[in-house]
């Protein structure tokens, strides 16, 4: 089953390998740098004891976060928690993380070919979850992202040398990282890109956002952090996910602190952070002699791109009539219930899918 998910998620994917050896080369000495699947050695050397010691430990009662949410009595609900729960028995303490990131002396880079579409990513090492700075970084990524962030309007609609540009703050329990991400457009290089992005950095560290960027961004986190408050769902991902990295109280507090964000810190994180000595960049090119990418799914958004294309794969292997047309009947099912943006990858693996069907009738062959 582990071959099978790494598989799945990373050596079917065009830059599923590299991204994996560029994650360990960027965390040089924390346990992030491995794979959480593990690597392909590993999978096949541990032994069923060592695999129930690990869930043992990890797994245990005691190493877990449980929320509950809605509309419910403390006063009932409490001796029901304690009746299921209760007579599980706790696990060991799970050992301390020791060996935390060390501080980057020099640049790091990969480069790789691939059949992928040419792109580039920079990271930067930043600071771990709920730490003073990742309230600016966290509104920084808001003013590059979005159809009127920075990144679009620049490297997207300006200079029309990306499909795609984002940026993004990832705060973990013990360390962060800060990455910019985009796809070359026409003959635009993974270089423009970087040189690109470089130019936005001195911006950000030379000029102070205006007081009407920084107040729109900051409008539309606060009403996104609401927003997120009106699904029992998100509500119970959210807490867990708070009191797993630190404390719950995070969801109290990280809307005011983002609110306090001024110019000048984002001005101060961005000197901080985004040096050349502190940077890992991976660029991505196209191998020779590789088919260029369909244009259709390179117009999806590339949240949803990589599902698309290992969807289309299997759809376009697939010999067996009944087989898709039971996969086209399942879609369908789910179509309505999908969230709008996910339509665009939707409608293009339908496509695919009747032109797959079409094929095998018009061959008279189903095997």
């Amino acid at each position: 089953m582990d071959h099978e998910e790494r598989r799945l998620r990373t050596e079917s994917t065009p830059t599923g390998p590299f991204q994996e050896q560029f994650n360990s080369m960027f965390w040089m000495s924390s346990p992030y740098n491995w794979p959480v699947v593990g690597w392909p050695t590993d999978l096949n050397s541990y032994t069923r004891p060592q695999a129930l010691d690990y869930f043992g430990t990890y797994y245990a009662p005691n190493n877990l976060v449980g929320v509950i949410v809605g509309d419910f009595d403390p006063e009932y609900i409490k001796p029901t928690i304690e009746a299921y729960f209760g007579r599980l028995k706790r696990g060991p303490a799970a050992p301390k993380v020791v060996t935390l990131e060390t501080t980057q002396k020099a640049e790091m880079r990969l480069n790789a070919e691939c059949d992928c579409q040419p792109q580039v990513e920079v990271r930067y090492h930043t600071v771990p979850f709920s730490h003073a700075d990742s309230y600016p970084l966290q509104i920084l990524s808001e003013i590059l992202n979005g159809r009127t962030g920075r990144l679009y309007k620049q490297l997207v609609e300006g200079a029309k040398i990306a499909s795609s540009a984002s940026a993004g703050s990832d705060e973990r329990k013990y360390a962060g990282a800060f990455s910019f991400n985009a796809e070359t457009k026409g003959d635009a290089t993974p270089a423009q890109l970087e040189d690109a992005w470089y130019e936005i950095v001195k911006d950000l560290q030379t000029n102070p956002v205006s007081d009407h960027e920084l107040q729109k961004v900051k409008n539309r986190v606060l009403a996104n952090s609401y927003r997120r408050l009106e699904s029992n769902f998100f509500l119970m991902i959210q807490l867990a996910l708070d009191e797993a990295q630190g404390h719950w109280q995070y969801i109290n507090e990280q809307p005011a602190k983002l609110a306090a964000v001024t110019a000048d810190d984002i001005m101060r994180v961005s000197k901080k952070y985004f040096t050349p000595t502190n940077r890992s960049v991976a660029s991505y090119t196209r191998k020779a002699g590789s088919a260029p990418e369909d244009p259709e799914l390179m117009a999806l958004s590339p949240r949803f791109r990589q599902m698309a294309k290992q969807t289309v794969a299997q759809i376009e292997s697939q010999n067996d009539l009944t087989v898709l047309q039971q996969m086209m009947s399942q879609i369908q099912s789910q179509a309505s219930q999908a969230p709008p943006e996910f339509k665009p990858a939707i409608d293009y693996i339908m496509k695919k899918l009747n032109e797959r069907i079409s094929t095998l009738q018009a061959g008279g062959s189903s095997n």
